[in-house]
């Protein structure tokens, strides 16, 4: 409730300060018009009584600096949102009104309600009455000051006098202007009574309607405004929840990447609301086997991401030794049927990889088919396609397997990639998908990662998104490998133990003393990057891991940091003698040291990959 209370008032303020800032802009305008009164005055084309000139020529050059001053805090905000600046405001209008209309009484009745309107602006019923009060008061006192000190009106007067030749005139002084008043009473005709009946009351009975108008728009406006932050309040407690809900859901998930020294593991899911019932989940479930599951279930936001925690619970607690993946797929189906009276499911993949030899067993419940392979040689895994789980209390569902071969990858994906659409509404579709693998030859799988993201993004382009959108890749390595791995903290003095684990790696491996040199200089500039501009010397997780594959005598160096969006590769070196960005010249060194390289920034995490074959 406190929190509410405060954001209402923030967002009050917030209108109110908008409000201040335009009526400072009025005031200059009004200060402008009471310099060009002032030089009437001044050029006696407006006459007054003498006694009341030298007042007036003060009065309208302070009322104007008075007017100004809100202008000079117009960039100040704090000023802005102060409760007592309105006060300011419209106390300088009013006192500019009340001055004008003792002034010339006869050409500024229209303004009278100038100062009710501008409070409308602060959508505050309250200031709009004190307002209203204080004009209704001040009218009166200021039509009787205008009959002795302002510009004579004959309306005022009951017309003009006349003069011992015959002709009509003013009287130019304040006791002239009594004792022609003390004559009209003595006459019958008593103008202090009937300047208030018929000149008074009927222009504050205008003004007064005017505001009683005002004032129900202005309740209205305040209504509106009232209701309009209750409901912001509202909304932004849903997607305050909504958040926290996808803080679970991303936390749920596994590590975007995870490397063994037999396989390597990059994932990421992209849902299209805040949460989603996309999943994809991989498990150790012994020494020498990895379980890999994806998922799509039916529907979108909380319902489907609750279901989506309920699949990978169940994976979780079943993926064990000794079962073969339609086994597990079966075991999820009965734990998830249980309370599912909204009749949802979830399509699911799930395969399970010998790290030694590369064999694979898989099952497919009604899930698109994965892409397997190597370079240039991606296929659609042939299998059965299964049922979906859910539903049946005993899906049909079949034990395939598959062979893996050093080099190859297994993409598990959902149909958020294939029907992706653009704005003509065409689907990303399978055979551009099946292109995009084998269009290039990868260095990486985080390259491959990185270059499927960036297809997707340039066909969609501005189309929203429709799906989530989720894959896993896994490389089976294979082969005859060296690897290790380390976290560090990521500051300025951690810089030489980070390049003494690179260095020790190298060493072990036996790598030519001169690359081993060169693998220290790409290591001190990519650390130092990520130390000064990454976490510009605050600390913060690097981890490395470093992975030589004995049979392709290739060598693979992974980074991975939490600091902002920061892609080293990124470089643009001028051709003149001007220094070029961040890290410029030593990251055109650390590209021609290595073979490859790759970046990606997912759910966080900064990944960077380098690779050197001998």
């Amino acid at each position: 409730m406190d929190n509410t209370k405060e954001n209402y008032k923030r967002d009050y303020y917030d209108n109110e300060a908008d409000a201040n800032k335009q009526m400072s802009k009025i005031t200059v305008a009004a200060s402008i018009l009471a310099i060009v009164i002032w030089l009437l005055y001044l050029f006696k084309i407006f006459l007054i009584p003498d006694e009341f000139y030298p007042v007036v020529i003060v009065l309208f050059p302070t009322i104007s600096a008075v007017l100004a001053i809100p202008i000079f805090f117009v960039k100040n905000d704090k000023i802005l949102r102060k409760p007592w600046y309105k006060f300011l405001i419209l106390g300088s209008l009013l006192a500019a009104i009340i001055a004008l209309n003792i002034a010339v009484p006869k050409h500024s009745l229209l303004f009278w309600p100038f100062a009710i309107l501008i409070a409308n602006h602060y959508y505050n019923p309250k200031v709009g009455r004190v307002v209203y009060f204080i004009t209704i008061i001040a009218m009166v006192i200021c039509m009787y000051l205008g009959m002795f000190f302002g510009e004579f009106d004959e309306n005022l007067f009951g017309g003009g006098v006349i003069k011992p030749d015959g002709s009509i005139g003013t009287v130019e002084t304040i006791q002239e202007r009594l004792d022609l008043l003390e004559q009209k009473i003595a006459a019958g005709d008593n103008r202090y009574i009937k300047v208030l009946v018929f000149y008074y009351f009927p222009r504050a009975a205008c003004v007064s309607l005017f505001f009683m108008v005002s004032n129900l728009l202005n309740k209205r406006t305040y209504k509106l405004l009232s209701d309009e932050l209750r409901a912001h309040e509202e909304q932004e407690k849903s997607r305050t929840e909504l958040n926290v809900a996808k803080d679970i859901q991303v936390n749920t998930l596994p590590s975007e990447y995870s490397s063994s020294k037999e396989v390597e593991i990059i994932g990421e899911l992209k849902a299209a609301k805040e949460v989603g019932g996309d999943l994809y989940d991989y498990v150790d479930i012994d020494a020498n086997h990895v379980a890999m599951l994806i998922g799509d279930v039916s529907g979108k936001g909380v319902p489907a991401a609750m279901f989506m925690m309920k699949t990978i619970t169940s994976f979780r607690d079943f993926a064990t030794a000794n079962k073969t993946p339609s086994q597990i797929l079966k075991e999820i189906n009965t734990s998830i049927m249980k309370g599912n009276k909204a009749g949802m499911f979830v399509t699911c993949f799930l395969a399970i990889i010998n790290k030694k030899n590369g064999k694979m067993i898989y099952s497919n419940a009604g899930h698109n088919p994965p892409i397997v392979g190597a370079n240039h040689n991606f296929e659609f895994l042939k299998g059965s396609h299964g049922l979906l789980l859910g539903i049946f209390k005993n899906p049909p569902l079949k034990d395939e397997e598959y062979q893996l071969k050093t080099g190859d990858s297994l993409t598990l994906y959902t149909d958020g990639i294939t029907e992706a659409r653009n704005s003509e509404g065409d689907f990303f579709g399978e055979k551009r998908l099946l292109d995009t693998f084998n269009s290039k030859e990868f260095g990486s799988t985080l390259e491959f990662h990185h270059t499927l993201k960036e297809q997707i993004a340039d066909f969609v382009k501005d189309a929203p998104q429709s799906d989530d959108i989720t894959f896993v890749t896994l490389k089976y390595h294979g082969g005859r490998y060296s690897y290790i791995e380390k976290e560090f903290n990521g500051t300025k003095e951690n810089i030489p133990a980070m390049l003494d684990f690179v260095s020790n790696f190298a060493q072990e491996q036996n790598f030519p003393e001169s690359f081993t040199n060169k693998l220290l200089i790409v290591g001190d500039e990519l650390f130092s990057n990520i130390v000064k501009h990454g976490y510009e010397y605050k600390g913060g997780s690097i981890f490395l891991r470093l992975l030589f594959n004995e049979d392709l005598n290739e060598f693979y160096m992974t980074i991975i940091d939490k600091a902002k969006k920061f892609n080293q590769l990124t470089v643009d070196i001028p051709k003149d003698d001007k220094k070029p960005r961040i890290g410029g010249f030593g990251i055109s060194i650390v590209k021609k040291i290595m073979d490859g390289y790759a970046y990606d920034y997912i759910n966080g995490k900064n990944i960077l990959l380098l690779k050197k074959k001998f």
